[in-house]
């Protein structure tokens, strides 16, 4: 009820101050735009008032004409393929405007450690501008990414909005390392994205290729995501610009589970004849525990900028009441960025500061047959059971075993976390000549986590008499990093630039939980674990560690003429995570580029303006590995009586289960790109493609190994070898631009294929890898592992029995290794029989200018090709379940095609996954004020997740890709949602 009546009073102010600001004055301007070098007019171009959406486009002879307020002082044309031209007004009612060609090669990318122009890329970086993101309801900033940038997956399997997104760069590439990229946020590496908020990010510019990111060394393997956050612009000279959004989004589940109703469970009972206790209710279980969610965002920034020092401050609080009950997400972040120049043009510090404050609500939804998983226990619970006794009191009957009340597991378990981040740094810009600069990153991150859980004992879910458990986590980072750049021009043809570097980064860990059973209070649950009776002696645990990272890189780019180009880097970076033989590695790469459009014999063609070859080949590594890997580690292992003394004393064990490994070294990549970059049509249509294969090898894995002579029965070292390869391309095309319309398209597509080369070593031999176990009730079978990796497939292949139909009597079929046909599922062959790695991704985004101040975007995005295992549809399609337990609609049909099996794993089971989503629709009126306090109110409604095209039966197709095993849906999802905004944003 305070989120409507905040939303109305937040509406009735901008309507208040729309009212107050509607009249004023007006003017019209005239002119005309032509190409500076030719004379010829320019059809289509943009003409507007900076900082508003008032705007014309030019004629077909390349006039305009334009209403301006009367204190406008400039105007603002732009058009594909020119540099952007701000003209002051003055008196006059006519301008001539002449562009000149560049705007598109002046284009600034965000790289390792500096910047370049886009024309001088030779490595495979994109770039996605904030006007290009995602809008609507983002639980987490790195979903206005999503389907922005070829060959950058970025899913996530459900809607809750404490999970985050799994990101993968060219598809993952270990199997216990992590296939995350690294994240570098303003400068600083390793910062968690879900601390910024989406309305402060400027850019992300996203390096892919190992040319790219050797520049991180042994973090720069699964690739890197560098987030520009904004800052004021210098436009805004001495007057202080304000920016208030304000969004409201109503989010229902977009699929439900096709579950029988209570009627269909008692007309089964009654033609089958099977006896069941009905309860006479009739409950939808998924009514019960789901609800329409409701979020709340609001952001402020206030901005000023002047020729020595500019600043932005801002303020977000969001609140996402998430659709299953008792899930929240409240998150309030504060940001500054403050820019001062000292001495005249020698010194610019630049200062920013950060602080989120996050609470989190869960609720219990995996762990599958779990007693306390909600979605588990709402799926089977039958419909004829009723929420509540008469009494008011939670209804519990025991059909089956653990049989719960979903929504008393709901309200009665406490589950919750609060989080607190700190980030602050500041940078120093020096200016030592014209030719030599110098730069200094200082930063600190600070992450102090707290969390509760609490089952009291009167929960039907609680098998004892109350369960509690507190953690603290801590985690600091402390970075020192300082560059010298020395760049020249020789001969006016040779440009020329020599980065180096230092970087010291230190990591920090500590943090302990405690639990205990047979709380003595309810009210009081686990904010004092010392009220519980049994303080479980042998569950308190503590940890300290620290991991250090020193480097040394350098990077060296030369270009002559702005047609041939080549870079060089290398990073030496030295780690504590490894092996004392092995805690230094290098890093090189090199890139090499050919702008063939700047030759003289491509000066007499009309269609490219663009055409680039780029060639690169780098190294990267991957440290993403426990502190202890390669360490032995001792523990507490309970008390014991001291035979000396007769006193207690703790006996110490060997705890950490791992032989120390001194050779055990980084994850590397070694990587091929070639790509090209064209624009054609004065750039109208802009594109980029990239071939790229990818090796990496000393891949780090729990290795078993024999005891004796080994101490412990794992050591965890490096063996084995993945290869990626792929296509990707992006095309920017600038359909149309008329006077009333404009449309501008980007499509991106990428495409990979994977293959294990090897496992294993002499020292740690290894055949494959056993994944995606799956579990549930009735399962039968001995081996239930859906994958494996081993030589020659990929990860994600799927390998189980094979579907050959019902026996006579109902039973599964599966195929034999000689080509017949058993029951006995043990006996079967266990063959290929699909891959969760998708064939090909695509990603579609349409942004309009409708005329009269309206804008639209439309985005699509689509992933084809892979499977996934519908364990759901395996365990809740079960008839031999019915009508004891509720199942899926499947189960009728199963029971009518003669199904006696119980559930087993084999291919039957196995869906295509292929889908198109509807991702993002948004449609937004501006309304301008000719005002000295207010500029514009936009008013605009967003819809995500509209439709969904799939043959998938589950309730969503897309799972999170990453890591050595994707590609189950096993009734532990929450739901996505369907979600409708509403917001304002109005500039002063």
């Amino acid at each position: 009820m305070h989120i409507i009546t905040k939303t109305k009073t937040i509406l009735f102010l901008a309507f208040g101050i729309l009212l107050s600001f509607s009249g004023f004055s007006q003017r019209t301007i005239t002119g005309k735009v032509v190409d500076a070098s030719s004379n010829e007019d320019i059809i289509g171009a943009a003409v507007n008032v900076p900082g508003t959406t008032i705007g014309t486009i030019t004629d077909i002879d390349g006039n305009f004409s334009l209403n301006i307020g009367s204190d406008v002082q400039a105007i603002q044309i732009s058009y594909t393929g020119y540099t952007q031209q701000t003209i002051p007004i003055g008196i006059d009612n006519f301008y001539t405007i002449r562009l000149k060609p560049g705007e598109v090669l002046e284009e600034v990318l965000v790289i390792g450690y500096g910047t370049i122009k886009k024309s001088d890329k030779t490595g495979a970086v994109a770039s996605v501008s904030s006007n290009e993101l995602n809008s609507g309801r983002l639980s987490d900033p790195i979903e206005a990414l999503q389907g922005k940038a070829a060959g950058v997956t970025i899913s996530k399997q459900g809607g809750d909005p404490n999970s985050g997104f799994a990101v993968n760069i060219r598809s993952a590439a270990s199997f216990t390392s992590g296939t995350g990229p690294l994240f570098v946020v303003d400068g600083v590496a390793g910062v968690d994205p879900t601390t910024i908020s989406p309305s402060d990010i400027e850019s992300y510019n996203v390096l892919k290729d190992a040319s790219s990111t050797a520049i991180y060394g042994s973090r720069g393997a699964n690739g890197v995501i560098i987030i520009t956050t904004k800052n004021a612009a210098k436009k805004a000279g001495d007057n202080l610009s304000i920016d208030f959004s304000s969004q409201l989004s109503v989010d229902n589940v977009a699929r439900r589970y096709d579950l029988l109703s209570a009627q269909q469970v008692r007309d089964f009972a009654a033609s089958s004849g099977r006896t069941f206790i009905d309860n006479g209710a009739n409950t939808d279980w998924q009514d019960v525990i789901y609800r329409t969610g409701l979020t709340q965002d609001h952001n402020l920034s206030v901005m000023n900028a002047t020729e020595n020092s500019s600043f932005r401050a801002s303020i977000s609080h969001m609140d996402i009441q998430g659709v299953i009950k008792n899930s929240s997400k409240i998150r309030d972040i504060g940001r500054l960025n403050y820019s001062q120049k000292a001495f005249g043009d020698f010194l610019t510090i630049n200062t920013r500061l950060s602080g989120t404050i996050e609470r989190n609500n869960y609720v219990n939804y995996g762990g599958g047959s779990s007693p306390t998983n909600v979605i588990y226990q709402a799926l089977r619970r039958s419909p004829t059971d009723p929420v509540y006794n008469e009494d008011g009191t939670y209804y519990e009957t025991d059909r089956s075993f653990q049989y719960y009340n979903p929504l008393a597991i709901i309200e009665q378990i406490e589950n919750n976390r609060d989080a607190k981040r700190l980030l602050g740094n500041i940078g120093l810009d020096a200016n030592f000549h014209k030719n030599l600069k110098g730069f200094l990153n200082l930063a600190y991150i600070r992450n102090d986590e707290e969390s509760l859980y609490f089952e009291p004992k009167g929960a039907a879910s609680n098998l004892t008499d109350g369960y509690g458990r507190r953690a603290y986590n801590n985690y600091s980072n402390k970075l020192i990093e300082g560059t010298l750049t020395y760049t020249n021009t020789f001969a006016e043809k040779h440009n020329f630039s020599l980065m180096g570097g230092y970087s010291w980064q230190k990591d920090f860990f500590d943090g302990f939980s405690v639990s205990g059973r047979n709380a003595t209070s309810d009210y009081i649950g686990a904010d004092n674990l010392g009220t519980f009776l049994d303080l479980q002696t042998d569950r308190p645990f503590g940890y300290k560690r620290e991991d250090l990272l020193i480097s040394f890189f350098s990077r060296a780019l030369y270009d002559y003429k702005g047609k041939y180009f080549a870079s060089l880097s290398v990073r030496r970076d030295g780690s504590s995570k490894f092996g004392d033989n092995y805690s230094w590695g290098t890093f090189p790469s090199a890139s090499l580029g050919w702008n063939i459009a700047a030759e003289d014999f491509m000066s007499s063609q009309n269609l490219f303006d663009q055409l680039k070859l780029r060639l690169s080949y780098g190294l990267a590594g991957n440290q993403n590995i426990p502190s202890d890997a390669e360490k032995i580690l001792f523990g507490p292992g309970g008390v014991a009586i001291n035979p000396e003394t007769g006193k207690e004393v703790i006996n110490y064990i060997v705890s950490g289960g791992t032989n120390p490994n001194p050779n055990l070294r980084w994850e590397t990549n070694a990587e091929a790109n070639i790509g090209i970059d064209f624009g054609l049509w004065r750039s109208k249509l802009q594109g980029s493609i990239e071939l790229y294969q990818r090796r990496t090898y000393d891949l780090v894995y729990p290795f078993q190994v024999p005891v004796p002579p080994n101490k412990q029965r794992t050591t965890i070292g490096n063996a084995g070898e993945i290869k990626n390869e792929g296509i990707e391309l992006s095309l920017n095309y600038f359909a149309i631009n008329t006077q009333n319309f404009d449309w501008k398209t980007l499509l991106t597509f990428s495409t990979n294929r994977q293959k294990t080369i090897s496992l294993g070593s002499d020292e740690f031999p290894l055949g494959e890898i056993p994944t995606l176990y799956v579990s549930g009730r009735g399962l039968v079978g001995g081996i239930n592992n859906a994958q494996v990796i081993r030589p020659g497939l990929a990860i994600g292949t799927f390998v189980m029995p094979e579907y050959a139909g019902l026996s006579n009597d109902g039973k599964f079929l599966f195929y034999t290794a000689s080509g017949g046909v058993t029951r006995d599922v043990t006996k079967a062959e266990r063959r290929i029989v699909g891959s969760a790695q998708p064939d090909f991704q695509l990603g579609w985004s349409n942004f309009f200018n409708l005329g009269n101040n309206l804008d639209m975007s439309i985005t699509l995005r689509g992933i084809f090709g892979y499977d996934v295992l519908n364990v759901t549809r395996m365990i809740f399609s079960n008839p031999a379940d019915m009508p004891t337990l509720n199942v899926l609609q499947e189960g009728l049909e199963e029971y009518d095609r003669g199904l006696s099996s119980n559930p087993t794993l084999n291919s039957y089971y196995l869906e295509d996954a292929s889908f198109v989503r509807l991702d993002n629709v948004s449609l937004g009126y501006t309304l301008p004020f000719d005002s000295k306090y207010l500029k514009s109110i936009r008013f605009y409604a967003t819809g995500t997740n509209l439709f969904l095209w799939t043959k998938y039966t589950g309730i969503d197709p897309e799972i999170a890709f990453g890591g050595s095993e994707f590609g189950r849906d096993q009734y532990d999802v929450y739901p996505r949602t369907r979600t409708i905004s509403f917001g304002i944003n109005a500039k002063f």
